[in-house]
């Protein structure tokens, strides 16, 4: 299963386990195009999430907020 395929950062089903817990329980406040081929999510603890597509690879970024 592609999920399962290990790239230079660690599984892609870890990175997916990660990002879940870091977002687990939050509310999103608003969508927003954040640069070209880049759309950022912000929740309403401030945390915001960066999704980055170019040249084929998606790059995600979660940064500040609070821990719920």
């Amino acid at each position: 299963m592609d999920s399962d395929r290990p790239n230079a950062d660690g599984s892609l089903n870890e990175q997916g386990s990660r990002a879940t817990a870091l977002l687990r329980g939050k509310v999103v406040d608003r969508v927003f195009r954040h640069s070209n081929g880049e759309v950022g999510l912000e929740f309403t603890d401030g945390t915001r999430l960066f999704a980055d597509a170019q040249g084929g690879v998606l790059e995600v970024s979660i940064t500040g907020g609070a821990e719920s």
